[in-house]
This record gives structure tokens, C-alpha cells and sequence, in this order.
């Protein structure tokens, strides 16, 4: 090869070189300065699925807290839901209400459940056409803790499902 050539692929190396730094330092300083999002559920039952997000969502002292509506998943008596939970909840302590309303009385029932970090991160709810699945309500634990010594959910999920 000769020095001009040489010279030329160099020059054009270094110019390549800079043109990557540039456009990868572009990029990290987007991904950077972009707000975060906060976690989502995803619920499905009889062919639909839904993206749900948190109906509240505070900081752990809760404190900067976020509200949105309430999800919405119809689920008729008899069918499960079935609930998949992003690692921000399945890795840590996390606890689920449900509520059911029975179809005969009208009386409603709430049931719940308290998970330990990582140890699950889908769940199945059952129903029967007895008893129909009105709710369900994901909530992450706080710092907070009410009289009676229980932790305030700062984090919340609900999906209504009649």
C-alpha cells in the first residue's frame, strides 16, 4: 500500500472514530435526561390483556405521589386472571387484595396474600360462577407504618374486573 493511501485510511479510521463517539455520547445524553417510567402490570383473561398502570405510586416515605386511573379488565364469574408483575415488584415484598362479590347475596368478600422478594412474578386468580372476581389490587409496602404497626402501601395497582 502506499503512504497517500495509508494516510488517507487513517484520516479516515480517526474521522469514523469520532462520528461513533459522537453519536453514542448523543444518545446516552437522551437516555439520561429521559424521564423514568414507573412499572406496569400486565393482566389478561378470556383473550384480552391489558396494560395497567400504577393507580398511585408514591416514594417510600410517600412523599412526589403519582395517580392514575384504575385499570380495567373484564372478567365474567367463573374465569381466572391471570397477572404478570415487572421485576420492580417481583423483587420485592409485594401483596395482593383481591375482592369478590357473590353473585346470589351481593355480599362482597376481600381475600389477600403477602409475597416474599423475588418469589413470584405472575400469579393466577381464580373465580368461581359463584363468587365473581370484582378486583384486584397489587401494593408495594412503604417506610410508613399505620397504628396498628402494618406498612402503608406507597405503590398501587388495581384492576377492576365487572
Amino acid at each position: 500500500m502506499q503512504a497517500r493511501t495509508k494516510k488517507t485510511l487513517a484520516l479516515l479510521l480517526v474521522a469514523l472514530v469520532v462520528v461513533v463517539a459522537g453519536v453514542a455520547a448523543t444518545v446516552w445524553k437522551l437516555v439520561d435526561s429521559a424521564e423514568p417510567t414507573l412499572p406496569t402490570i400486565t393482566a389478561y383473561a378470556r383473550g384480552k390483556t391489558v396494560t395497567v398502570d400504577p393507580a398511585q405510586h408514591c416514594n417510600l416515605y410517600l412523599e412526589d405521589c403519582v395517580e392514575n386511573p384504575i385499570g380495567q379488565l373484564d372478567v365474567p364469574a367463573g374465569y381466572p386472571l391471570q397477572l404478570s408483575l415487572p421485576n420492580e415488584i417481583a423483587d420485592a415484598p409485594w401483596r395482593i387484595l383481591t375482592v369478590y362479590g357473590d353473585t346470589q347475596t351481593g355480599q362482597t368478600y376481600i381475600d389477600g396474600a403477602m409475597f416474599e422478594a423475588g418469589a413470584r412474578r405472575t400469579l393466577t386468580v381464580e373465580s368461581s360462577p359463584e363468587l365473581q372476581l370484582l378486583g384486584v389490587e397489587i401494593q408495594l409496602p412503604s417506610a410508613v407504618v399505620d397504628e396498628a404497626g402494618e406498612p402503608i402501601a406507597h405503590a398501587v395497582w388495581a384492576v377492576k374486573t365487572f
